[in-house]
């Protein structure tokens, strides 16, 4: 029988290490948890906005007997204030069940939401449609906020929200022709019946690909459960407790990242809302080249989006991301307020759109720093829905201050408002080594 010595049971170890330590991590988290979340974005970005585009179609309107702007309105506000109610319900219940179960759940109330949607004779029915529409797709920000603090390590999670949020720019680019495309070759209702089986499709596909944590994955291995460990924690904010819900909701920091959010959510819902109307009346663009210009700015979005996520990570300073987005917003705000060159205007139009996406990932990525992976539903859930109430606010404001002024500059210059606001509170968070 062999006789083992303390040397040798020392060198076992080592070797055990060195195997582990030559053992290629798994990429599980790019692919199984990235990509998901990407999709899921794009299609309730289609699903949300499909109703937009069925307001120009005629035989959607004679059917359901829509015949002035304040039904349109109150469709459309039904679903926002469900949203974002339905995030501050959700985050409870992912720290409760998790981010599998929760998805799971959400996924399939969208989906039976545009299900309600398609066999609606009724105004009544297309508003709870938009209703549980908005309580289901509300799930997203919870469930893409704590797997992204499970799954990433902290010099990641830029790139990976960036990743998924692009979602809501591939969404509109792909959505808004398909949609018009299906309702005027087979109807209107057909175009809820087909993005209701994509919604059941992407049902599917969650359940096969999502897990709650690294560990739990068939498909990752010991060396990237490892990194993503080591890689996770929360550098600046010692005097939080990040696992406490109430520390990090009477934290100072928590409701400056929520204001911050809010101020750019009411700038991108005020200017997209009355965008393609502006382009028409105010600088004499027709409507096929404004919605191409829309088009435009949402691709380039994407390609924004992916760069700057990775920059932050790169240069962990991103706070400065979003001062420097805020700084381009206003620029071309009043660039093409007070510019009569039509090249001009599409050019800046463009930028602007892509650059107003953008501060919203690098803000919610400083998001991490406040609360862990524990508590990380029940504070995105709160933060996404007061964000989301105020910024409600923004196609109102843009509206009273146009009648107001008698003119679209006096709703944008309002905009403006809040985009400073925005940027001097980075400044701060800059001062503070975010």
């Amino acid at each position: 029988m062999p006789i083992f010595t303390r040397s040798d049971s020392t060198m076992q170890k080592a070797n055990v290490l060195h195997e582990e330590n030559m053992t290629k991590a798994t990429n599980a988290r790019w692919i199984y948890i990235s990509l998901p979340l990407m999709l899921l974005f794009t299609v309730s970005m289609i699903d949300k906005s499909n109703i937009n585009i069925l307001f120009a179609e005629r035989q959607f309107l004679q059917d359901l007997a829509i015949s002035d702007n304040v039904i349109k309105g109150t469709l459309s506000s039904v679903f926002l204030i469900t949203y974002a109610l339905g995030q501050f319900f959700w985050g409870f219940v992912v720290d409760r069940i998790g981010a599998f179960k929760s998805g799971m759940i959400g996924i399939a109330i969208w989906g039976i939401a545009m299900i309600i949607g398609g066999v609606a004779t009724s105004v009544t029915a297309l508003l709870w449609s938009r209703a549980l529409l908005g309580v289901g797709e509300g799930v997203l920000y919870p469930i893409a906020l704590t797997l992204t603090a499970k799954w990433f390590p902290q010099q990641e999670q830029g790139k990976a929200q960036s990743f998924w949020f692009t979602g809501n720019a591939i969404g509109p680019v792909i959505g808004i022709p398909a949609i018009a495309l299906i309702a005027a070759s087979f109807g209107w209702r057909e175009s809820y019946f087909a993005l209701a089986i994509i919604s059941f499709i992407c049902l599917a596909i969650f359940i096969f690909m999502i897990r709650n944590k690294p560990s739990e994955h068939y498909a990752t291995n010991a060396a990237e459960v490892n990194y993503i460990e080591k890689g996770q924690g929360v550098k600046k904010t010692a005097n939080i407790d990040t696992g406490s819900v109430k520390s990090v909701l009477t934290s100072p920091l928590f409701w400056i990242l929520t204001t911050v959010y809010a101020c750019v959510s009411i700038g991108f819902f005020g200017f997209s809302t009355f965008l393609p109307s502006y382009l028409t009346e105010a600088k004499g663009i027709d409507f096929v080249n404004s919605a191409m210009i829309n088009a435009a700015g949402y691709a380039l979005a994407i390609i924004v989006q992916l760069v700057c996520g990775y920059l932050s990570d790169r240069w962990m300073k991103r706070a400065a991301f979003v001062a420097v987005a805020s700084v381009i917003i206003i620029g071309c705000f009043v660039g093409f307020l007070y510019t009569t060159n039509t090249t001009v205007v599409i050019l800046l139009t463009i930028i602007l759109l892509s650059v107003l996406y953008m501060p919203a990932p690098i803000t919610m990525t400083m998001l991490h720093e406040v609360a862990s992976s524990q508590v990380m539903g029940r504070i995105s859930g709160t933060f996404g829905c007061v964000s989301y109430l105020v910024a409600a606010a923004g196609p109102m404001v843009v509206g009273f201050f146009s009648t107001t002024t008698g003119s679209f500059t006096g709703g944008f210059m309002a905009l403006i408002s809040f985009i400073v606001l925005s940027l001097l509170l980075c400044v701060y968070l800059m001062k503070k080594g975010y």
